[in-house]
């Protein structure tokens, strides 16, 4: 089982916009699989991204999640008019 250590290696993979997209991508599955607070955190400080995609898959994957802790992060997204429609669709 992954610990915080890992998590946040993880996660310095997701909000580095120097990595390519399909190295993010997996980066957020792998956290939404493995779930808990802080995968909810390194996913919810990549919605500051300039891609549209990724915000809508981080959406998304905060949702497959099914954690009550990612909630008040999606109702932030939703009520963030300056987002994408489709990431605000999406959250």
């Amino acid at each position: 089982m992954a610990n915080d250590a890992d998590i946040a290696a993880i996660g310095r993979i997701l909000v580095n916009p120097k990595q390519d997209l399909t190295t993010r991508f997996r980066a957020l599955f792998t956290l939404r699989n493995l779930g808990g607070p802080e995968a909810i955190k390194w996913i919810s400080e990549t919605f500051v991204d300039e891609s549209a995609l990724l915000k809508h898959e981080l959406a998304y994957c905060l949702g497959q999640m099914q954690d009550e802790r990612a909630i008040p992060i999606l109702e932030t997204v939703l009520k963030d008019t300056k987002q994408e429609p489709m990431v605000r669709h999406e959250a």
